[in-house]
């Protein structure tokens, strides 16, 4: 087959450029495009007391709850050997809408899970959990004695068929087998977690030969029309995945093989800064664009950098609920189909969100803007948060916009949809966009209680906030034997008036061109600065339409406690995710007010909780709150206004 070399020129360049990481676990291949912001490690961010320190423990206790032997049940038939333990019910070994389980589709999330949540807890029970799971997966691999150690049925036939050309692609299935790329590309990814975060060599080999294993005997054997045809079925973001394992090896097929698996059909368009997403399955297509970024930074091509900002821009502004989600029923639709969709049952789906956070990091490190870290903001706080229940952890597949509607979980052992997975993953990741570095200043993106340990420069930043019941955040900063930094704190444009003091005395910082106070002061080596925000009830039209409005109070968005009438026996599903399970909602939703003037209706009833009301005589009964709060209830964010 022939092979195109034709961007390789610009890779061998980067060869020359090694990042300065801990050799044992760190990349080997830097990018060419360097990042301008960098990231803390998850050890060196800890969340302090408050609603993501809740869910982050959360999630380290259904990591903990997991029985890897029944994750590893598939794994072991198909390497020849005898399972230990039974599988897990639900997506995991049930069929699911004629296409079959998606078997082993928690593994590749349950190792990037421990990994994550091992670095930023330092629970040794994870990383003894992991370590267990990766020798397991070994002993599949050395069985199989080919580098393949997937769960999928069958899966070696499958791919050898594919490989001799036997194509038949829609989207969910390959040949009929159920996304089978999508879990090449988890395994990956949760493999390189392993390695990178919690250190374990032993992840590095199962990546590279997982990886060669699809590369040689697969993508080699077909044209790039042919690997064009099987990118059609869902498959992640396989294209980053593969130049993950090129940075951690420096080996240029790798490369290679994500160029030829960058979907054209997607890039192409938006690189030209078209909305073709209409119709589309959603989360087939975020995670690419995140791919698409990845592959700029290693190779210089500008198509690909455009193609993800374009994107990014479209979806948050034309395709987004206030929640910051998107779509209904996983598909994009056209800005005029929101007040059709506002009505249905399936809305926003978690996954998407989490794809969307993780392109917005990609995006926001290669050039940093407010406006980024305030939609992260918008999802972390009103979607991501809100998906979680507040008893089990469990998380919510479709968040409904409908009108006093209610959402379900997935239960524990018998449920583990799509939503389930990146839900093992994300709590360990709470932390990740609080603080970041630029140079030699310290940035603060979001307005929870953390604190950030700069072990290079001896710098350590407690920042103190409790909102939305206070709306002063308080930033403490002790710096050792270097001074000269500058902190660099978000405008949130949620609060258009605030004041900011440091150490007792009032300043007026300057805002850079990102959208960021600039504080460069004489610090003293222990200085406080306090950001008194002035939040205030706000609302915001459902897109392309005057007849629903929603409410915010800053950053968070507010839901009206509609009752507890008529709602399901249980709140936490099993294989069915509550999509199609509608119990009519009660018939009084409407209020009568404009969408421009229903928030001069809202008044403040309580403090602590916070808490608001309707001015309205008819409407003083509904209570209303951050709608993170708000679970086994019904609920109202988007009013039907007159």
């Amino acid at each position: 087959m022939k092979r195109h070399y034709y961007w390789l020129g610009l890779a061998v360049l980067c060869l020359s450029a090694f990042a300065g990481c801990d050799a044992s676990r760190g990349p080997k291949v830097a990018p060419c495009i360097a990042d301008r912001v960098a990231w803390f490690a998850p050890d060196e961010v800890n969340l302090l007391p408050g609603p993501l320190l809740e869910l982050q423990e959360q999630g380290r206790d259904y990591l903990l709850w997991l029985q890897p032997d029944s994750l590893l049940h598939f794994f072991r038939i198909e390497a020849g050997l005898a399972p230990k333990a039974q599988p897990y019910a639900g997506w995991e070994s049930e069929d699911v809408w004629g296409v079959g389980p998606l078997r082993g589709g928690f593994m590749g999330y349950y190792l990037s899970g421990l990994s994550l949540m091992y670095r930023a807890t330092g629970d040794e029970r994870l990383l003894r959990r992991l370590e267990y799971t990766l020798s397991e997966l070994e002993a599949c691999r050395k069985a199989g004695g080919d580098g393949y150690i997937m769960a999928i049925a069958d899966g070696r036939e499958l791919f050898r068929r594919v490989a001799a050309g036997e194509i038949r692609t829609d989207n969910p299935t390959v040949n009929g087998a159920w996304a089978p790329l999508y879990l090449i590309n988890k395994m990956l990814h949760g493999l390189r977690a392993a390695y990178v975060e919690a250190g374990q060599r032993q992840a590095l080999t199962l990546m590279t030969s997982l990886a060669d294993w699809f590369g040689y005997g697969v993508l080699d054997k077909l044209t790039d029309e042919q690997v064009q045809r099987l990118l059609v079925c869902e498959h992640g973001s396989i294209n980053e995945s593969y130049l993950d394992v090129y940075e951690l090896t420096g080996e240029l097929r790798y490369l290679e093989w994500a160029g030829r698996l960058n979907d054209r059909s997607m890039w192409v368009p938006l690189s030209e800064g078209k909305d073709i997403l209409n119709g589309w399955h959603a989360n087939t297509q975020i995670p690419k664009f995140t791919g698409f970024e990845k592959y700029y930074t290693h190779t210089g091509d500008v198509r690909f950098d455009r193609a993800a900002r374009n994107f990014w821009e479209i979806v948050t502004t034309r395709h987004s609920w206030v929640i910051g989600g998107n779509s209904t029923g996983e598909h994009f639709f056209p800005e005029s189909g929101f007040e059709e969709k506002v009505l249905q049952q399936g809305g926003p789906e978690t996954c998407n969100s989490v794809n969307m956070m993780r392109l917005t990091e990609a995006l926001f490190a290669q050039r940093p803007e407010a406006r980024m870290a305030e939609y992260y903001e918008r999802v972390l706080l009103n979607h991501i948060l809100s998906a979680y229940d507040p008893c089990k952890g469990m998380c919510v597949y479709f968040t409904p916009m409908r009108p006093a509607h209610y959402r379900v979980y997935g239960s524990e052992d018998h449920s583990f949809w799509c939503c389930n997975q990146s839900g093992l993953e994300t709590p360990a990741k709470l932390n990740r966009m609080v603080f970041t570095k630029q140079g030699r200043d310290l940035m603060v993106n979001l307005f929870v209680p953390a604190a950030v340990t700069w072990k290079e420069r001896d710098i350590s930043l407690i920042q103190q906030a409790s909102m939305p019941e206070s709306p002063e955040v308080t930033l403490i900063l002790q710096t050792g034997r270097e001074r000269d930094l500058g902190l660099l704190v978000r405008k949130p444009s949620w609060s258009p008036e605030a004041m900011l003091t440091l150490n007792g005395r009032v300043i007026v910082p300057e805002t850079d061109s990102a959208g960021y106070w600039v504080v460069r002061e004489p610090w003293s080596g222990a200085d406080t600065l306090t950001i008194g925000f002035h939040p205030r009830v706000t609302a915001e039209k459902l897109p392309g339409s005057e007849r629903y409005s929603a409410l915010l109070y800053g950053p968070y968005v507010l839901a009206g406690r509609m009752g507890t009438d008529s709602l399901p026996a249980s709140f936490w599903r099993g294989i069915d995710n509550g999509a199609n399970n509608v119990i009519p909602m009660p018939a009084r939703t409407f209020v009568p007010w404009t969408a421009e003037t229903i928030a001069s209706h809202v008044v403040k009833i309580g403090d602590d909780p916070l808490t608001f009301g309707f001015d309205g005589e008819e409407f003083r009964d509904i209570e209303i709150e951050p709608f993170y709060r708000v679970h086994f209830e019904r609920y109202t964010i988007y009013w039907p206004v007159r």
